[in-house]
């Protein structure tokens, strides 16, 4: 019997990724810089659950993307399902190292203004 479901799993990393990343650094310091202790906890209850929604909303269209990609219908499927795996974890590591490049030479700024 399984202690946890992949859910709950996917939900608590979800949230250790987003407080570790640049997003929990944006939702505190205006939360800091806010003087009243009410509207500092508004800001932050609103900032987790608009980032919440915008990234459920994106996994949920992404999944179902890739599922429609590899053909997975009623149980079908099977290599056609690791392979667009494979397909976004390669397109994953390559936006990361296209990303790395230009913050290095200085050109991020131009390319994303």
């Amino acid at each position: 019997e399984e202690c946890f479901s992949p859910g709950v799993l996917a939900l608590v990393a979800g949230v250790f990724h987003g407080v570790a990343g640049p997003g929990g650094v944006l939702g505190v310091i205006p939360a800091v810089q806010l003087r009243d202790p009410m509207s500092a906890a508004m800001y932050l209850g609103m900032f987790c659950l608009t980032s919440t929604l915008a990234m459920g909303t994106f996994a949920a269209f992404y999944g179902t993307l890739c599922q429609r990609m590899a053909g997975e219908r009623q149980g079908t499927g099977g290599s056609e399902v690791f392979w667009v795996e494979v397909g976004s974890a390669f397109l994953s590591i390559a936006v990361g190292i296209v990303w790395l490049a230009l913050l290095s030479t200085g050109y991020l700024e131009e390319v994303f203004p």
